[in-house]
This record gives C-alpha cells, structure tokens and sequence, in this order.
C-alpha cells in the first residue's frame, strides 16, 4: 500500500512538471485561498480560541454593576470592598483604576507613558510573574507604601534599552520619585494599553463614595463554583446593598462576564465575518481547479482509460487523481503560509483595530496544523468531481479514439462544470454585496457629520502631574497662561482647553431638575464636559440658542469650585440652603434640551447632578449635538461648564490653513511654562475621526479585497469553462456553419451559454446575500441590509466581468474555419 501511495506521488510530481503553466496557476490560487484562510484563522485563534496568558483562565471573572440606565458599569470603591467581603464564589477579587497618562522624565525629553493602579493582589490573582524583581507585595497598597513601579515589556525596552539593572532604581512619574521593583514578560498586557503599572491607594478615601463609578474590578472564581452560581450570590449581595444604602444603591445589580468574553468584545463578529468571507474565496478557488482539472481530464481519458485496460481499478484511479490534487494543495499551502505570514505581520502593525492584546498573533504550530488540514481537505475537495468524472467506466469508447464524443461532449462532465460555475457567481455576487454593505456603511459614517469641523483643527493633550499641580489655583494658572501663550502662535485662529474630545467617551450622571420630584440614581444620564469660552468657536459647534461662556463665567465657576474644594477638606458638607444658594452658567445641547424640555424655553431652566438641593446649573446656551462616545453612538444629552483648570487637559486648536501644523510652536510655548511636560496624543480632528472609524474601514476593504479576488477567479472559472467547451464541440461548430450559421449565430450560442450560467449564478446569489444581509445587521449602523442599490449596482458590476470572460472564448469560436473544424477530433 505504502509503495502504491508513493508510486501515486512520483506519477503525480512527473505529471505535474508536463503542465507547468496548470500547476503554476493551480499553486497561485490556491495560495491565495489557503493563504487568506491561515492569516484571519491565526487572528481568530489568538483572539476567540486561544486562552488567555494566565492561571486557570476560565476561572478569571470580569465584574461590572448595573443601574437603572442600561449597560455595565465600572465599580464603586465601596460596594467592591462589600462584594469581596460577603461573597463565597469567589477566591479572591481585585480591583485597578481606569490607565492614568503620566509624564516620564530624567532621560532626555520628557515622555508621556499609560500607567495602571492596581491592588496589591492584582498580579497574584492573575497568576503573573515577573520577567525581572518581583511584583506587588501586601501592603504595598496603602497610603505611603505606594511609589513603587512595574514596568512592561515594551517600555523597559524601548526606554531603557533592556537593561537587566533596571531593578531596584528609581525613576521620576508625574515630578516623584517611583523605585522599580520588576518588569513584566512579552506576553502580558493587561490591561492592553498599559506600559507600567504602580500601587492603588485602597484606603478609604481614595476608594470614594458609594454612586462613583470609577474602578474595574476581576474576580478569580473557586474552582466548584460556575459563572451562573456567582452570578446569582452578586445579585444577592447587590439586592442587600440597594436595601442598606438607598440612596446610592438604587437599582445597583451585578453584572459578571468572563473575562476572555469581556476582552473579545465586539471584535468577535467582525472575526466571524471575515472568516466566512475568506472561506468563500476558498471555495469559489476550490471550484476554479476542479474545472481546471475536469478540462485537463479530457486529455487524460485515453492515458487513464490504457491504465485501466492493463488492470487498473476504479479505486486506484480516484486515488492516483486524488494524490495529484493533494499534492497541488500541499504546494499552495507552502505557498499561502508565506503569504499568510506576510499579511499577519501587515495586520498586526496598523492601529486603531480594536482587536484584544492578550495573545500574541502569529503562525504557530496550532495555526500551521489548520494549513495541513486545511490543505488536505482542499486537495480532496476540488479533486474527487474529476476523479470520478475521470475514472468513470467506459474506457473502452475512449481506446476506440472517442469519435462520438467530438461532435458532443459527456452532458454529465458539461454539467458539472456548469454546475461550478454557477457556484462560483453566486459566491461573488454574495461577496461583493457583503463588502458593497460595508463599504457604504463606512463610507457614511466618515462622511457623517459628528457635529464638530473635521478640518483645520489640531489636537493634543497634556497631563499635569499631582505633586507639582494639587492646588485649583495651580491648575487654574496654569490653564490660562497656556491658553494665553497658545492663542499669540502665528496661524492660530482660536485656541481653548477641554476635559475630553469628541468620540472618546467621557463621564456622566443622572440629574435632578429644580422644582421637580427627584428619584435618585434613575432617570437618562447626562453627559458632563467642561471647556473654555471659545471651544465652540475653535470646534465648529453652533451655539443655537443663548450664548457662550464668557471669562466672567470662568472666574465664577473658579470661585465656586474652590469654595466646594475647601469644605471637602474639611470632611464637612453644605447645608441645603448653602448649596441651593450656588447656581453657576451651563450649556446643553439638543438632546439635552429634547429629554427634559421639549415644550419649554430652556433658557433659564436649572438642574443639579444628583443632588435635589443643588448646587445647581442655569442654561445660558443650547449648541448643537456632538458624537462624545463613538462614531456609531447617536448624541446623548450633554452639559458643557466653563473649564476653570484639570490635572488632565486636551488644547484644541483652530488653525488658518488645514495644513499648518502648530506642534513644535506649542511644545516652545509649554516650555516656557513647565519644561517637564510632554505633549502627547497630538492629532488633528480628521485623524480622530478616522481612527474611530478604522474598525469598519479594515472589515469593509478587506471584505472588498476578498470580494474582488473572488470575483476575478469567477471570471477566470467562466472563461475557461467555455474555452473547454468551445475546444470540445469545435467539430460541432463547424458543422453548424457549413450548414449555413454566421459567425454571428456562433458567436450568439457562446454568448447565451455562458450568460445563462451567470444569470442563474446571480439568481442564487442574491437569494445568498439577503439571507447574509441579516447577518450583518449588527455591523451596519446607516445602511440597511438589503439596500436595493448595492444589490442592483454589484449585479451590474458582476454581469459586465461575466460578459468580457464570455466574449473572448464565443469571438474565438465565431472564427472557426469550417473546413479546419470538420477535421477536428
């Protein structure tokens, strides 16, 4: 058997090596198939397949609270410390802030760098250890125990060149001293934006308030006890807390999501498309060989019918044909390996996908195993129809020279290949539609209005380090001499300072209107920004109604902060009549002013975050919706107050031209004032737009690239089926017009042959691609799935490459010699 099998494999390799040009253009395709396959499945493996790079990782549990609003919700300080107190699923729980941006310096330019706090059990319930030193001690977490830093991987390197010495010196975050204590492995990135990570206060005061969603927090579950079973003990426990602090805790549930699921994210259908898509290219190529080998069979009938003579079997046949496809696989997938290679390390390196970090992608021995199974199965696949066409009985007509076959080729072999073909337009139509979706879809969101001017306006943030920037008056300061400095730069139209930009989310909370009953922690949240007097000049943002904030209204605000700053130092509260007293200058926008006063002049109208007696908000503007959390999240209600100063700052800028680029002025000016400050995050409004829509424009180009391989191997499949046929009934076509059929007739019965298969091709197409229209429903924000215009236009598209590919081979038929042709065996 096993000198059978290599005998199949010398023959297939001399075979093979007589039809350079097949092989080659077998090998290529499948190449691109197989290729395109092993690049998104080694995607798919490091993001949905793979566990995550750490202990007992199914244990590990994403914790969330819910409110009366929907969705997950970060931690309050308080309700953690209960959670892990009362719980009995769990064996420990841990909880981190949200990344703080620092400002590293002692090396050259002052940097800015993404650090996490964490509790001191962070890396021990992850089950993380150090690459070098050590990790979070007990205690470590509390007040005065808290400048140490672990470094990652990446920042170790690439600020430090490596150096194994790193441990146990110090370096300078924020203006203060940190010493470092151990760096991370490669692999860890948890969280994924992290680049350091240092101790989180847990005392209480740094905690907060129970209502102040601010903390992320994972749990490790016992390993007895299920997802479901601690999901229904924090629901208890949550049930207890709502009862004991009403106010805080009003309709406060628990929410628990493991936490590979929570890292995936959305991210898992965008996968899942892209699967499918480079199956179908698989496909649609697999089809394209086995017709390029049903056409070879018809110069291998009398070879396989003399191999039968002399007493081959049927069986041996299929497997000898077999062996050949299998060997044409293997050949792609070597092929496709390189180019999956090529396309994972493309991939990989641009950003803004949004794609989880945890695992490494690369071609590993898991995905390389795919390849060989994948190329297997490919092999036999598009090889058994020609097997069994070519092994069929009958060889004895074939010996004989097969004279009845020249006028009419075997119906059943033509309508196989028929059969192919129709399959192969079907899964182009389904892949163009797919992509045309997508395309248009994000086509309309970067083309969408968010509410802010995309051109002419740079960005950049800046963060003030706490040792150097406590006081509001600093901060304040601060604040306006760069404003001061930023608005004299030659080519700057208008300057102003924000606490969040557009598109990044930002923080809220439910609001009492005055005069009216207030229910605590219910109600639609408001979105809370603050800015200086000329962001909505500088943004582009109408003001409606009303009008801006002035510098009166600054110092106002100024005033009224730090009166609330030095009664919190003093661990005292206003007094209702001190705190209904306080009324300070807001504006909202649209959606604000729908919700809560939709028959009303806004004008006037006074809220308060949360608090029935103030302090309270008087709207002295209505200004036009802005998108604040992402590209496909409609504008929520807002309320923007006048900036008075923020350890964390965004300066925005509108300059004269779209192309001038202030950077290197602005870092001059913020020198002048604090040479320790990086500026960071530098970008103009176009590219804030664009990375938030880069999700949708990688799926939809990469859908379109896979939609346009498909449909040239649907073009190549449709000429040459009818290149075969127009070779096997070439007798046929000769005597067709010594009986008197033009050229034109001839040239008609190409045509309608191979436009027949495209129609019926785009009949199961469009039935396909309405059926997968709904599928991708939930990747679509402005399009509808069946949208009759890309239907229409990729059929149009489709019907025009169909008709070139018919043309050719049906013009080479029309100038047949008739005389040449009744030769023709």
């Amino acid at each position: 058997m096993l000198d059978q099998l290599m005998q199949d494999v010398q023959y297939g390799i001399r075979g093979l090596r007589r039809s350079p040009a097949f092989a080659a253009i077998a090998i290529l395709t499948l190449a691109l198939g197989i290729g395109a396959n092993t690049a998104i499945f080694s995607i798919i493996y490091a993001v949905l397949l793979r566990p995550l790079p750490y202990e007992n990782p199914s244990q590990l549990v994403r914790l969330y609270e819910t409110e009366a609003a929907p969705g997950n919700y970060p931690f309050t300080g308080p309700d953690f410390l209960d959670w892990k107190a009362q719980n009995h699923s769990f064996q420990d729980m841990t909880l981190m802030s949200w990344t703080h941006s620092m400002n590293l310096s002692g090396r050259g330019e002052p940097d800015h760098v993404v650090g996490t706090p964490t509790e001191a059990n962070f890396f021990a319930l992850l089950g993380a250890r150090p690459l070098l030193g050590r990790t979070w001690a007990p205690g470590e977490d509390e007040p005065g125990h808290d400048h140490e830093v672990i470094l990652s991987y990446g920042l170790w390197q690439s600020h430090y060149a490596g150096d194994s010495k790193i441990v146990g010196t110090d370096i300078d975050l924020n203006g203060e001293k940190y010493n470092v204590i151990g760096v991370m492995p490669v692999g860890f990135h948890f969280p994924s934006e992290a680049q350091l990570w240092i101790p989180l206060d847990m005392d209480s005061k740094s905690l907060g308030h129970r209502g102040s969603h601010q903390f992320l927090a994972v749990g490790r579950l016992k390993p007895s006890v299920s997802l479901q079973q601690a999901q229904s003990e924090m629901s208890v426990i949550a049930s207890r807390l709502e009862k004991q602090y009403p106010d805080s805790n009003y309709k406060v549930n628990a929410s628990l999501v493991s936490l590979h699921e929570d890292m995936v994210g959305e991210s898992r259908s965008s996968l899942l498309i892209m699967l499918w898509a480079v199956a179908l290219v698989l496909l649609i190529a697999c089809a394209n060989i086995a017709n390029l080998l049903l056409s070879r069979a018809v110069v291998r009938q009398k070879e396989m019918a003399i191999r039968g003579a002399l007493g081959a079997g049927r069986t041996r046949l299929i497997r000898q044909v077999l062996t050949e496809s299998v060997l044409l696989a293997g050949a792609g997938a070597i092929a496709g390996v390189v180019l999956a290679w090529a396309g994972v390390r493309v991939i990989t390196s641009l950003k803004h996908l949004g794609l989880p970090s945890a695992n490494v992608i690369n071609i590993n021995p898991v995905v390389l195993t795919f390849t060989l199974i994948l190329a297997l199965v490919t092999g036999v696949l598009f090889g058994i129809i020609p097997a069994l066409q070519i092994s069929r009985p009958g060889f004895y007509e074939e010996l004989k020279g097969g004279a009845g076959s020249a006028i009419s080729p075997g119906r059943k072999r033509r309508s196989v290949s028929d059969a192919l073909v129709i399959a192969e337009v079907g899964l182009s139509l389904l892949l163009l539609v797919s992509a045309g979706l997508l395309l248009k879809d994000f086509m309309r969101l970067r083309s969408n209005n968010i509410g802010v001017r995309p051109q002419g306006v740079w960005t950049a943030a800046i963060s003030l380090p706490e040792a150097k920037y406590k006081e509001d008056q600093q901060q304040f300061s601060f604040s306006q001499n760069l404003l001061e400095k930023v608005q004299s730069i030659p080519g700057v139209e208008s300057a102003a300072l924000s606490n969040r930009m557009p598109l990044e989310g930002g923080s809220n909370g439910y609001v009492a209107l005055r005069g009216k009953p207030f229910q605590p922690m219910s109600g639609p949240l408001v979105e809370t920004h603050a800015v200086s007097p000329d962001y909505f000049k500088v943004m582009g943002i109408p003001v409606l109604q009303g009008r801006r904030f002035t510098a009166e209204d600054v110092h106002s605000n100024f005033a009224t902060d730090e009166r609330e700053s030095q009664i919190a130092k003093t661990n005292t509260k206003m007094t209702p009549q001190e705190s209904n007293a306080i009324v300070t200058p807001a504006i909202v926008n649209k959606a604000m002013v729908r919700e809560f006063w939709p028959d009303q002049n806004p004008i006037g109208q006074m809220f308060s975050y949360g608090d029935k007696d103030g302090p309270w908000l008087q709207v002295i503007g209505v200004t036009d919706d802005v998108k604040q959390w992402s590209i496909t999240h409609a504008p929520v209600p807002e309320a923007y107050q006048a900036f008075d100063g923020s350890r964390f700052l965004f300066l925005v800028v509108h300059t004269s031209s779209p192309a001038l680029d202030v950077s290197s002025e602005v870092r001059r000016a913020l020198a002048q004032i604090d040479s320790t400050l990086p500026l960071y995050s530098i970008r103009t409004m176009n590219d804030v737009i664009a990375e938030h829509a880069s999700g949708q424009q990688f799926l939809a180009l990469l859908l379109g690239l896979f939609s346009g391989l498909a449909l040239l191997l649907a073009a190549v499949g449709i000429y040459g089926v009818l290149s075969y046929l127009v070779t096997q009934r070439t007798r046929e076509i000769g005597i067709r017009m010594s009986l008197g059929a033009s050229r034109g007739n001839v040239l008609s019965l190409v045509l309608r042959h191979g436009m027949r298969l495209a129609g019926l091709g785009f009949a199961a197409g469009l039935v396909a691609a309405l059926v997968a229209g709904r599928l991708l429903s939930g990747l679509l924000h402005e399009v509808h799935p069946s949208d009759p215009a890309i239907m229409v236009l990729t059929a149009i598209a489709l019907a025009a490459v169909a008709l070139a590919a018919c043309y050719l081979p049906a013009r080479r038929a029309a100038r047949v010699d008739p005389m040449v042709a009744l030769r023709h065996e």
